[in-house]
Parts: structure tokens; C-alpha cells; sequence
């Protein structure tokens, strides 16, 4: 980064990597979050450590100029913000087993990493010839471990909301995600020692730290909470949405789908996003579309670990729901019709008209003219 990455080794000692959640206000000031959240993949049978921080060009309303989160999984262990200057624990069974005095070290750590990225935003202003305006700065690095040992690690920078660099671990260089950041790519490639610490840090000290975690909240982590499923549905412009929400399950890993008559599988409206609730539960949501004839009972399919056999709900298309979508139908044509007839009837008056009519301006000007957006 911009910033100074020399402490980084001992900063990362502690901590814990892979973030796809924060606090509403911190997602509204990081797209590059939100794009993180909907493109991540969960692994079942899999768990993750992550730090995520933001430097801001300037404080106030609810936004800090610093922030810096560490995550086991989807859920916060604690956050450190230049209002309140300490490291505030969010996970009760880590703070009782951890040592305290880890929570004043990352304290220390976090307040030096709040100068280093004040001056870091205040850099890649420059570096974009900004003087003025909100900035933003984010950095997000964590590691993954699979039930059979496998491993995954990221190292990601970004600027107002999007990525413009990452780290190659393979390769063990910074790859530039936009031409403009390319020299400062360059410029970290010349100090190798520090993407080799980052290297060895992810892979070796991330995983030991996250395997410690989960050794504290096993009997957390390893629970399995039942879903609550629910079907609904919405009526728009002559169709129905049909949505199952999906709610209260752990682990993370469920499949949901919509199927038609027990055996169709119907693609979803929208994409499955897996999102965390504050009670160390998830929710989501799975739509589909419904046209007028397609008109049929639907079934909800939910399959999860803490199932013994897939959870079925079923919707049935209501006498309501077919009246809606009659009259729906019927108000179209209607209206179309209506159309039609109007202009039949235009052109059957009379053009007998007086020999002082003449087609004037103002009469052109009734006429319709070509639509801007075309």
C-alpha cells in the first residue's frame, strides 16, 4: 500500500482474516465491500479470518475517519474507529477466552494504522490530483480453511469504493486493477520483503490464528440451527413475484430453489445472496417470476445440514390471484383496444372541411414528435 506495511507481520499475529459483512454505515461508505459481498464464494465445511479497514479524507456524520474490523467468518470479533480509539470486542465467548491483553495490543496497533491511512488517503488524492471532495481508502486481506485442509487467502486494496490493487500469491507481486494505479504497482514491487511477510503471514501465521479461534467457538460453530422458511408472493404489471425467505439457519451452506409441480426447477429472478443476521444466524432469499400462464403450484425446496430430508413449502395460485391476474389482462386489451378504435374512428370524419382551413404551425405542432431518448 501507500500506507507503511512494516508492522504489518506483528499486527497480523493476532488476527483474524475474511470479511463479507459490516455495519450498514461503514457498507455505504465501501462499494468495494458490497462488490466483495456479492461476488465471494462460501465453501461448505469452511471457515475464514478478515480484517477490513477505511481511511477517510474526512470525518463526521457518522463516519469516522478510521475504521478497522476483524471478522471470524461473516461475524465481527471487534472494531477499533478513530471516535472511539479503542479496539471494542463484538464476539462474547472470544473476548472470555482470549487473553486480554490482546484487546489493548490491537488497540496500540489499530491507532498507529489510523495515522498511517490519514496519510494514505491524503497520497492517493494527489496521486489522482484530487484536492477537495470525499476520499475513502480500504484494505481487506484474510485466509480460508476447508474442513479438509485446504487453504485460501486474499490481499486487496481499493480507493472510493473500487479495487485497484491486489496481491498475486502465487507470484508473490501487486497486480494493478486500473491503468492509472499501474506506477504505484510498480513501485510496490520493489520492496518484495514486504509482499513475501504479507505471503507468509496468510498462509502460515492467518491459519494457526484462525484455527485457535475455532477452537474457541466450536460449540458456536459447529451448532446447527434449524431455517424458518416462508413463501409470499407480489403482484406487478400483470405478473406475480414469488419469494422464499429463508431465515435463522447455521451453518451457512443451504441450498434453496423454486420447483414446479415437484419436479421443474425454476431459475431464479434474482441472485442467491447468503447474508448474516446479528443473532450468528444467516438469511436469503430466493425469487422467481410468474406470468399468467404459467399459473401453477410451486414448491419451495430447502435442503440444509441440520435437515434430515429437504423442507418443502408450498405455494398454490388462489382465486384472488387468478382474478387479479384476469382483470390484469383484461385492462391491457381493454386499453389497447380503446387505442385502436380511437384512431378508426379519427379516420372515418368527415373531410369536408371549409375552403379557409389550412394545416397551420400550431396544428403541426399536434403532431408527435421523435423521442429524445431514441
Amino acid at each position: 500500500m501507500l500506507l507503511r506495511k512494516e508492522e504489518s507481520n506483528t499486527f497480523c499475529q493476532h488476527s483474524i482474516l475474511f470479511l463479507r459483512w459490516l455495519s450498514d454505515w461503514i457498507m455505504e461508505l465501501t462499494p468495494l465491500l458490497v462488490i466483495f459481498l456479492q461476488t465471494g464464494v462460501v465453501f461448505a465445511g469452511s471457515h475464514s479470518y478478515s480484517y477490513f479497514y477505511t481511511g477517510n479524507s474526512d470525518g463526521g456524520q457518522g463516519h469516522p475517519h478510521f475504521t478497522a474490523a476483524a471478522y471470524l467468518d461473516d461475524f465481527p470479533i471487534g472494531v477499533y474507529t478513530s471516535e472511539t480509539k479503542t479496539f471494542q470486542i463484538k464476539t462474547k465467548w472470544i473476548e472470555e477466552k482470549a487473553d486480554p491483553a490482546l484487546w489493548k495490543n490491537y488497540t496500540n496497533i489499530f491507532q498507529r494504522w489510523e495515522t498511517d491511512f490519514r496519510q494514505g488517503v491524503k497520497k492517493m488524492m494527489e496521486h489522482f490530483n484530487q484536492t477537495e471532495g470525499f476520499h475513502s481508502l480500504q484494505w481487506m486481506y484474510g485466509c480460508e480453511l476447508d474442513d479438509d485442509g485446504g487453504i485460501r487467502a486474499y490481499d486487496l486494496d481499493g480507493y472510493d469504493g473500487k479495487e485497484f490493487m491486489a496481491l498475486d500469491l502465487d507470484r508473490v507481486i501487486h497486480i494493478s486493477s486500473r491503468p492509472e494505479t499501474e506506477a504505484i504497482a510498480h513501485k510496490w514491487n520493489t520492496e518484495t520483503i514486504e509482499a513475501e511477510k504479507m505471503k507468509t503471514y496468510l498462509e502460515v501465521q492467518c491459519i494457526e490464528t484462525l484455527k485457535k479461534y475455532i477452537s474457541y467457538g466450536k460449540e458456536h460453530l459447529e451448532r446447527k440451527v434449524t431455517p424458518q422458511v416462508k413463501v409470499f408472493h407480489q403482484q406487478s404489471a400483470g405478473f406475480i413475484k414469488l419469494h422464499c425467505q429463508v431465515y435463522g439457519f447455521f451453518p451457512q451452506a443451504i441450498k434453496v430453489k423454486w420447483l414446479r409441480s415437484e419436479e421443474e426447477k425454476v431459475q431464479p429472478f434474482e441472485v442467491l445472496q447468503i447474508l448474516p443476521n446479528t443473532d450468528f444466524t444467516y438469511q436469503t432469499r430466493v425469487t422467481i417470476t410468474v406470468a399468467p400462464e404459467e399459473m401453477d403450484t410451486y414448491f419451495c425446496h430447502v435442503e440444509h445440514s441440520s435437515l434430515e430430508k429437504p423442507h418443502i413449502v408450498v405455494w398454490e395460485p388462489s382465486r384472488n390471484n387468478l382474478l387479479y391476474m384476469s382483470l390484469g389482462a383484461s385492462s391491457v386489451l381493454l386499453l389497447i383496444l380503446t387505442f385502436v378504435m380511437g384512431l378508426w374512428l379519427g379516420r372515418r370524419r368527415p373531410a369536408n372541411r371549409t375552403s379557409t382551413y389550412s394545416l397551420t404551425p400550431a396544428m403541426d405542432g399536434d403532431q408527435p414528435t421523435p423521442s429524445s431518448a431514441v
